[in-house]
């Protein structure tokens, strides 16, 4: 194991046990029996070795994630599950890690952060090819991976209001019943609770994956634009059911 390694794993443990996260320099360099020169000469200063930190810790999410990834369900609806839990356990493992990760001034500029939506979006994608999605792939990606990792924040973070799990899992089935059509319903069918909503968005989206991938007659100009029109119609606000007409005469409704 190389200095760097052994200082960047005793700060992870370190941090891993800390209730603020955060850590001392002079507490890692007495642990990892190093002296701070020493440190300094490998990531520069204190906030260069939570950056590191937090990149070592990133590593170990997207490698859960790709695990995870390995194995494609027939329905995009288990896949997200599959996501999501595995996205809440790492939280609750790595609580420390897990905060100064989705942390704003470490999320805003994280390639891991890209990474780990371009995975989802990959699969959501997928789904959307079979006519599992409701919506977009970009738009459902957006939903499932806000929805999964504000219910982390708050499982970890307020472990009295959302501990017990019931809420993430109450979340997740209700993103889930929200962005894709359901196991065995074909996407031409509406479903109870949402109205008299069209099947054209659901149409729209599998037919914008398709044509991601798929050869056409059309020139790239043409490919954009109809892109950018699937894209608004797999995404337009679900239309009210349209109000009963009213009779005329005698025996009309006041």
């Amino acid at each position: 194991m190389t200095v760097r390694t052994r200082i960047l794993e005793t700060a992870a443990g370190l941090l891993a046990q800390s209730a603020d996260a955060d850590v001392s320099t002079r507490a890692v360099c007495d642990a990892a029996g190093v002296t701070a020169p020493t440190l300094y000469h490998h990531f520069g200063d204190k906030d260069g070795l939570l950056a590191a930190v937090v990149d070592f810790g990133w590593a170990a999410f997207l490698a859960t994630k790709l695990a995870v990834a390995d194995i494609v369900h027939d329905h995009v609806a288990d896949d997200i599950r599959a996501g999501w839990d595995n996205h809440i356990e790492f939280a609750r493992e790595n609580p420390s890690f897990y905060k100064l990760m989705w942390s704003p001034a470490v999320a805003a500029s994280s390639s891991a952060v890209r990474e780990a939506y371009q995975m989802l979006y990959d699969r959501l994608e997928l789904g959307a090819g079979r006519g599992q999605l409701r919506m977009s792939a970009e738009t459902a990606s957006r939903i499932v991976l806000s929805a999964t990792t504000g219910a982390a924040l708050s499982l970890i973070s307020q472990p009295d209001l959302y501990g017990d799990g019931t809420f993430a899992t109450q979340l997740r089935e209700a993103v889930i019943a929200w962005i894709t059509v359901p196991q065995g319903t074909p996407s031409s069918t509406h479903e109870p609770g949402r109205g008299a909503e069209p099947r054209i968005a659901s149409a729209a989206a599998t037919l914008s994956s398709k044509l991601a991938v798929e050869d056409t007659p059309l020139t790239g100009p043409e490919v954009a634009l109809m892109q950018q029109w699937l894209t608004t119609l797999a995404d337009a606000p679900s239309a009210a059911p349209p109000a009963p007409l009213r009779r005329s005469g005698k025996n009309a409704s006041p």
